[in-house]
Order: structure tokens, then sequence, then C-alpha cells
């Protein structure tokens, strides 16, 4: 009897705090402009947003140019600018036709400063602390974005 009475309130406990427990959640949107994918990977719980993730994808021809080492020169001022910034994760992956940019931002740890420096264009626009991805959402689909299903 006493097995049971602990098994029942093990179980109890376990569905308690797995119901507790706010998974996180990624919302996508994308903007296809000619030669030009921007896809913004919004990752919140509920409608606190915490983190950004935007990766550019850019043909050279777009650029005015036509090989690989051409873009790397011409990029090589990005990765001055993204560097050192506490919050901010950049990469950029030069494929033979296109840059591939990654732009990870912490929202919980970048300073304001260096977010403004950077000016992306789907921070929010209130507090990073408080950032709502609801408010975030409305801001991208007035730029253009598409959101996902």
């Amino acid at each position: 009897m006493k097995k049971n009475v602990f098994c029942i309130m093990g179980m109890f406990v376990l569905f308690s705090l797995s119901a507790c427990t706010e998974q996180e959640q990624t919302t996508t949107f994308v903007l296809k402009q000619d030669d030009e994918n921007v896809k913004v990977q919004n990752i919140h719980k509920k409608d606190e947003l915490s983190k950004q993730k935007i990766t550019t994808t850019i043909q050279y021809k777009t650029m005015g140019i036509t090989t690989k080492t051409k873009a790397e020169k011409l990029l090589e001022p990005s990765k001055k600018l993204y560097s050192d910034k506490k919050g901010i994760h950049y990469t950029i992956d030069f494929t033979e036709k296109a840059a591939v940019e990654t732009i990870e931002v912490d929202l919980k740890k970048v300073s304001t400063k260096d977010a403004k420096e950077i000016s992306l264009i789907s921070l929010p626009n209130e507090s990073f602390a408080t950032a709502s991805e609801e408010a975030n959402e409305a801001q991208l689909i007035k730029l253009g974005f598409k959101k996902e299903k």
C-alpha cells in the first residue's frame, strides 16, 4: 500500500514539474528579395523574446562581384563590426556564388549601445530585458517579412 502511495505521489510531482517548465519556442520570419534572403528566428518563452538568429544569404552578383575572394574582401568590415561584442556571435560562410552571414544575438547579454551601433533591423524597439515577441513580430511584418508556419 505504501508503495502505491509513493508511486502516485511521485507521478504527481513529476507532472507538476513538467507543467511548470516553460519551453523555449522559435518563430521564424523570412524576407526574399531578388538574390537576397533574410531569415530571422525569434527565440522566446511565451511573449518574452530572449534571442534572435538572423541569417542573410546574398548572391555575389547582387554585390556586383563574381568571386568568393572578392566577397571576402568586401565583407571584411562586417567581421570587424560584430567582433568583440558581448551577446553577439557572428559568422560568415562564403560559397561559390553567395555569402551566408549569421548573427546570433542574446538579448539578455547584448548592450543597448552595441545593438544601436550595429543597427540590426530586427531588434526590438523596447528594452531588451522586456522585449516582446508579439511586438517584434509586428515590426518584422511591417518591414515585409513573412511568418513561416
